[in-house]
């Protein structure tokens, strides 16, 4: 017979309990066995919701995009509550209007080729802005989750959305939004996608331990870089800054002066993480 813990588990305490095993101990460490002993329960007990270990990491991708899509709901529909009524897979509130951040203001005449909004036929340029807006916003919610959670950044990478309870809970998103006016295309679902590979990317370079390091070095939750040998993100960052300068002051004056545009805010002390992340982000949404 089952035991009263076995009876009350449910998928989404398994979830919960599993993302925590991963932030606190990291991937290599998520187990079946290693989860029954966290929840007090023997691995038997997962079956009915969780056949095996894959099926498992496919849940805990799950989570994550059901934690970015709730902060991003939170952002869009503003900080009262809203969301708590529309969370992605469930209605919206009747008659709850859904509010956005501002647009961006429309291109200038004289804006260079590439950096207007892109156009289909079944969008306006009205709405092709704010279907801008709602994806900036939805990469840095992306990339706000993956910072809390840094040892999953590897397993969204390679997880891509797939499953039908990820789509769900994404379509429950897409929906809200309907509701309020926005009308989502394919072009959206194209961009979505896009953005999210560039977001899950480069969180990797934030928070990821170099390739060879120890495998105890453990990103911990909350914190924008991983606890590596490597110092972080923050110390690669000068460090690469002060091989930048070495480099340019034992090069040829024409050839340090042709590479200055290229390094000149880096070399400043301006180039940081959140800033390079921006600057891309808007490459891909409205072009260089």
């Amino acid at each position: 017979m089952a035991s009263s813990k076995s009876r009350a588990l449910t998928r989404d305490i398994i979830l919960s309990a599993a993302l925590e095993l991963v932030d606190d101990a990291g991937l290599s460490a998520l187990s079946l066995r290693s989860l029954g002993k966290r929840l007090g329960v023997s691995q038997a007990a997962f079956y009915r919701h969780f056949p095996d270990k894959a099926a498992l990491l496919e849940g805990i991708c799950e989570q994550l995009w059901r934690l970015t899509y709730e902060r991003f709901l939170a952002l869009v529909q503003g900080a009262d509550g809203v969301h708590d009524d529309a969370a992605p897979g469930s209605p919206a509130a009747p008659g709850v209007p859904t509010a956005s951040a501002p647009a961006r203001p429309d291109p200038s005449p004289d804006t260079e080729p590439g950096s207007s909004p892109a156009i289909t036929p079944q969008t306006t340029p009205d709405q092709a802005l704010q279907a801008q807006e709602y994806i900036r916003q939805y990469a840095n919610c992306l990339r706000a989750t993956l910072q809390d959670h840094p040892n999953t950044v590897i397993l969204l990478m390679t997880h891509p959305i797939s499953t039908p309870e990820q789509l769900s809970l994404l379509a429950g998103v897409l929906a809200s939004l309907a509701r309020s006016g926005f009308t989502p295309t394919t072009d959206t679902l194209a961009l979505i996608t896009s953005v999210s590979v560039y977001t899950t990317g480069f969180v990797a370079a934030e928070v990821v331990p170099p390739a060879g390091t120890s495998d105890d070095a453990v990103a911990k939750p909350g914190s924008a870089a991983p606890a590596a040998p490597s110092g972080g993100a923050n110390d690669a960052v000068v460090a690469g800054t002060e091989d930048l300068m070495a480099v340019s002051a034992m090069l040829d004056p024409a050839d340090a002066a042709t590479l200055q545009p290229l390094i000149g805010e880096v070399l400043a002390g301006k180039w940081d993480f959140s800033a390079q992340f921006e600057r891309g982000l808007e490459a891909i949404l409205r072009g260089w």
